[in-house]
């Protein structure tokens, strides 16, 4: 939990210590407005409190995946984003939107997914940060007994953005 707590203090340092080395523009978004970053960077926070799993970074998730790290990797956006798509060796485990929405089949989808070896680090991404279907399916783990269960925020989104390749 501390690491948890240092990785969001250090991504909120970060974003802010960047933003002010941007020259005229103030703040952190490019557009200048903050109250929806740090509604987000709110939001993000009690999720993953109340998720109680873990978080890893775009540079961190990438050099696992290049070092070949025994883990579970899983895409919970739909089935015709993950056919466009995904990370590598990532395997389709599709939550919906909100947890209202979630049904005993997806439940049942995502820990198939996951596999039956509950201490292997298993990875969930969707879309982009705000995107909560990585979220769920992150709680959904850990309510089942999986012991490291990673959420990465930036999602396919920021895998792109980083540069790194996608598998289809």
């Amino acid at each position: 939990m501390k690491r948890l707590y240092s990785l969001a203090i250090f991504a909120v340092a970060a974003i802010s210590l960047s933003a002010c080395a941007t020259g005229p523009s103030v703040g952190t978004s490019t557009g200048g407005l903050e109250m929806p970053i740090e509604k987000a960077a709110i939001k993000f926070a009690a999720d993953v409190r109340e998720g109680g799993y873990q978080v890893t970074a775009t540079e961190e998730l990438g050099k696992w995946v290049a070092e070949k790290k025994s883990m579970v990797i899983i895409d919970t956006m739909p089935a015709d984003a993950f056919a466009g798509g995904h990370l590598p060796g990532a395997v389709s485990g599709p939550m919906p939107k909100t947890e209202k929405e979630l049904t005993a089949a997806e439940k049942e989808g995502i820990l198939k997914a996951a596999g039956a070896q509950k201490d292997t680090p298993v990875v969930v991404y969707c879309g982009f940060v705000a995107c909560r279907r990585s979220h769920i399916g992150a709680k959904v783990l850990i309510e089942n007994g999986y012991k490291n269960v990673y959420r990465y925020p930036a999602g396919i989104t920021g895998w792109k953005e980083a540069g790194y390749q996608v598998e289809k």
